[in-house]
């Protein structure tokens, strides 16, 4: 066997197998019998046709690619372990030659990454601070999920507690572009409703009130496809309730927790939104972080691999959409007006994005030696478990599973990783301690279905 490997653009190779003429022989005679057995030849009892039979009854093209997947697959891992070729997965056959038997493979690389000078990158964390404008708006909040409401006998009103049904209607093609009929019912206030204009629409009706009148939407409105749209609104009023505010004082404080006074709840109510906007911050960093370290990195993947993260990806969002949205994903395409492969072009560039920054992760965990230990996959396990309460047997019994403790492996991994190019990012990280095992890494996974002309890796 002789080869000859070309390096291809896109993380691939071509390898030129050149095959011992005794190993195609040994392989012909094989292909021979298997076929012999089983294609029924008049006249011939299973593994005793001729030659000539045999490839005449399954036609010459099928016995040349028969042959050709059997030489495959006795040299082609032997090659690539010659050529000490690592694969993300199956090669495909390119071309076959018979003088000399040539085998013209195309095999996609397992991805690459060069880190470059990662230790260096510094981000600057940001300043984080409450404002008194926040904590007001909080306390507003308090007020309006506390406020006296009682039903009326007038018109609404900017302010009031409307039950009933909204409607609205595309004034050319019908369509559905909005529509609310909660029994809980909905302040009218334009801000909380989100649609300039449909407050003041209903402001004058009164209980039994049955209304149709026209809105449009505003050239700036936030969704494109809306703006400038005339809609008919189909309005039914079925109860019309005042709504007082309490005042912001002592009292409103006691009411909503164990504060003696105003003042102390605004000091709780600073105290969670800082909280609250630090975590954001800490989750906004290690992700500007994480794209600073890809950025500076050199990653190189094959197409499939790319494939592969997109399908993922798409695997993800359709079950995102049957849970949220409660339809099939051929079904919610329909609506968006959309096929699925404009679908998927459109997420190429996420997809790309994320296997980028997996790749890097998985580096990163092999370069600062990073691991899991068992005393934090118990802990872990032992948490998880506690959070579901009555249901802690069988989530228990759900998380001996390999596939799940592989997961939570894999979660805990990411976010240590994570944490640890926080601490780079921010000059704070140590060196780190001792090597991890190749199997602590964090696993990236890579598959691809095999068809007669894919050889396996």
């Amino acid at each position: 066997m002789n080869l000859q490997v070309e390096p291809l653009e896109n993380h691939e190779v071509r390898i030129t197998i050149t095959v011992d003429d005794d190993a195609v022989t040994k392989a012909r005679r094989a292909v021979l019998r298997d076929l012999s057995k089983q294609v029924k030849i008049p006249g011939f009892r299973p593994g005793h046709a001729p030659e000539s039979t045999v490839i005449s009854s399954v036609g010459a093209d099928y016995f040349e690619s028969e042959l050709a997947n059997k030489v495959a697959g006795d040299v082609y891992p032997k090659a690539l372990d010659e050529a000490k070729i690592e694969p993300y997965g199956p090669g495909s056959i390119e071309d076959v030659k018979k003088e000399p038997f040539q085998l013209i493979v195309k095999v996609p690389l397992e991805p690459s990454v060069d880190l470059k000078d990662y230790a260096s990158i510094r981000l600057p964390f940001p300043e984080i601070a409450v404002t008194d404008e926040e904590i007001e708006q909080q306390i507003q909040a308090i007020r309006e999920d506390n406020a006296i409401v009682e039903k009326v006998d007038r018109p609404a009103q900017l302010g009031d507690l409307v039950e009933g049904s909204i409607a609205g209607h595309d004034e050319e093609t019908g369509e559905d572009v909005f529509q609310s009929n909660s029994k809980r019912g909905f302040v009218l206030d334009e801000e909380r409703m989100g649609i300039p204009g449909l407050a003041a629409l209903i402001v004058g009706m009164s209980a039994g009130d049955h209304e149709h009148k026209a809105l449009v939407f505003p050239s700036d409105f936030a969704t494109e496809a809306l703006r400038d749209k005339k809609v008919e609104v189909h309005l039914e009023i079925n109860k019309v309730s005042s709504r007082v505010l309490p005042e912001a004082d002592d009292s409103l404080a006691q009411t909503v927790g164990s504060f003696d006074t105003l003042a102390a709840l605004r000091d709780d109510l600073r105290k969670r939104i800082l909280e609250h906007k630090t975590q954001q911050a800490n989750r906004d960093y290690a992700n500007q972080a994480l794209d600073a370290f890809a950025a500076a990195a050199e990653v190189k993947m094959p197409p499939a691999f790319l494939a592969d993260r997109l399908n993922d990806l798409m695997t993800d969002i359709k079950q995102d959409i049957r849970d949220e949205e409660g339809i099939p994903f051929d079904e919610w395409l329909k609506l968006q007006n959309k096929t699925e492969e404009q679908f998927r072009e459109d997420y190429k560039d996420t997809a790309r994005q994320r296997a980028v920054r997996g790749l890097v992760m998985r580096e990163l965990a092999t370069a600062e030696r990073v691991q899991v230990t068992d005393n934090e996959m118990a802990a872990e396990v032992e948490y998880t478990v506690q959070r579901y309460g009555n249901r802690e047997k069988e989530v228990r019994r759900l998380l001996q599973q390999d596939d799940t403790l592989s997961t939570v492996k894999n979660n805990l991994l990411s976010n240590k990783v994570l944490s640890r190019i926080v601490a780079i990012a921010k000059g704070e990280a140590e060196k780190p301690a001792q090597a991890a095992p190749a199997s602590e890494t964090p696993e990236v996974e890579a598959s691809a279905d095999e068809t007669p002309t894919e050889l396996g890796s």
